[in-house]
């Protein structure tokens, strides 16, 4: 439920509520022993509340909670199937879901506070769940029931257990594919296995689907977003010789279709019972990524339609009350006032101002340049009146009056100077987009080791919110390479 919803439902507060009701669920919890407890049912309501809490508690408390649940879970021996130990069959099928869940929400939590997945894959053994209806499953049926092809019930579990198992591949660093016998691929080879994996899926899943039924709908916008944020979590600049693929049309793209598939979620009216099983605010990440890239490169091809995607995005949010109460949202309305500045500098000196992303060329080289704040450029009026003009961020990008400096021959200067602020763009779009808390290390069911330099290979689960800080830290006390070097 969003803010209002809840003053108009209950007449109450949302994070009022909320608190409320976690508070009545942790004494039952606790009530029931829960940490010594091997009862199924009681590990079946822990789950659902770490799942349901993954969107709105700290980072430290939502690990410990799903270290505990890992923890009884391999007490009670959910790691290991059961179909050749004469139990039941509607047992072990139950059993499977939920360590499968539990499976999922590692990868979820892990990547949502920038660690690594507890779970290693020499843990365990439970297969997947049948894709079977739960009307095909009985507590005192004998036989297990035929797995099957195409749509059934399970197909948005199912789905989802496939793209976490794959993400655990491609999302995370070199040492945990190592640790789990994965291959060690670059970030084009990952690239190049989500496009192939996004294949599968829609031939295995998706293509079983009617996308007039709106839970069939959510299934597939909702796994086509989760590998598109794959995607972006692996071509993302992490290190100072690959900043390049900030200005590339291909980030451009993956941002914008981020964006699209998570409004037109948000729009479906009868998808919204199922947008609590998706990690809130999912765009972050994207739009901030947008933004730099606006700034970057103000210029190119279908850029009316990306700030149309902007727009729509940064309305919604700006009306949400969720986001407004996120300390992320300053640094996503900064980043929009330097985007913003670039695409009137383009109208006025299109062929000096900026990086073009015409050059579709994947990973190649390309050079970049950034803006300065604002207020560094003296543009206090152009802040104060991109504040004061409730209606811009609705306006087409041909709408908004240029601010043209005193004369032209201000743009090479104000070019020149903004060579040396790509560092605090990016970590500010760093701070928009990482997770709200630190890191909590002492949790770690294995050694915590944070490498101690700056990595230079890995993917974004590898960085946590410090290592960003002290990469651009580093960064901010280089001098810039002139541009074409």
């Amino acid at each position: 439920m969003t803010v209002e919803d809840c003053r108009v439902e209950l007449d109450e507060d949302k994070h009022g509520a909320l608190k409320r009701y976690r508070t009545g669920v942790e004494v039952s919890l606790e009530k029931a022993d829960l940490l010594k407890s091997s009862d199924m049912t009681v590990l079946q309501a822990f789950v659902i509340y770490i799942a349901c809490s993954r969107c709105y508690d700290e980072g430290t408390e939502i690990r410990k909670f799903l270290a505990n649940a890992i923890g009884i879970a391999l007490k009670i021996g959910l790691h290991r199937d059961q179909s050749a130990s004469g139990l039941p069959p509607f047992q072990v099928e139950i059993r499977r879901r939920l360590w499968w869940q539990i499976y999922i929400l590692d990868i979820n939590i892990a990547e949502d506070c920038g660690t690594t997945p507890r779970i290693l894959e020499s843990w365990f053994d439970t297969k997947r769940p049948l894709n079977v209806s739960d009307a095909s499953l009985d507590p005192d049926m004998k036989e297990p029931p035929q797995n099957c092809s195409g749509k059934r019930e399970m197909i948005l579990s199912l789905t989802r257990s496939e793209i976490s198992s794959f993400s655990r591949r491609t999302i995370f660093s070199d040492q945990f594919c190592e640790e789990n016998c994965y291959p060690v691929l670059s970030a084009s080879q990952k690239s190049t296995a989500i496009d192939l994996f996004k294949e599968k899926v829609e031939q295995q899943y998706l293509s079983h689907l009617d996308q007039s039924i709106a839970l069939d709908y959510f299934t597939t916008i909702s796994s086509n977003l989760i590998i598109a944020k794959l995607k972006l979590a692996v071509i993302k600049p992490r290190a100072r010789q690959d900043q390049s693929m900030l200005t590339h049309v291909n980030f451009r793209k993956v941002c914008t279709e981020i964006l699209q598939k998570t409004t037109a979620l948000k729009r479906h009216e009868k998808c919204r019972q199922w947008l609590w099983s998706l990690q809130s605010h999912i765009e972050w990440d994207a739009l901030t990524c947008l933004l730099i890239n606006l700034s970057l490169a103000p210029k190119g091809e279908l850029l009316d339609s990306t700030w149309q995607t902007v727009n729509e995005t940064y309305d919604y949010l700006k009306m949400d009350g969720d986001s407004r109460r996120d300390h992320r949202w300053e640094n996503i309305e900064e980043l929009r006032t330097k985007a913003l500045f670039s695409r009137d500098m383009i109208q006025i000196n299109p062929s000096q101002w900026g990086a073009s992303p015409d050059n579709d060329s994947g990973f190649e080289e390309s050079h970049t340049m950034a803006t300065k704040s604002p207020q560094q450029l003296g543009l206090g009026t152009l802040k104060r009146q991109r504040e004061n003009d409730t209606s811009s961020s609705r306006s087409s990008p041909g709408e908004l009056e240029p601010i043209i400096p005193n004369c032209l021959s201000e743009v090479p200067r104000i070019q020149s100077e903004a060579q040396e602020h790509l560092p605090r763009m990016w970590a500010l779009a760093n701070a928009a987009a990482a997770a709200p808390t630190a890191i909590d290390s002492s949790s770690r069911m294995g050694p915590a080791s944070e490498p101690a330099d700056i990595p230079s290979s890995g993917t974004g689960c590898q960085w946590s919110a410090t290592l960003f800080e002290r990469y651009f830290q580093v960064m901010g006390s280089e001098q810039p390479s002139p541009p074409g070097q």
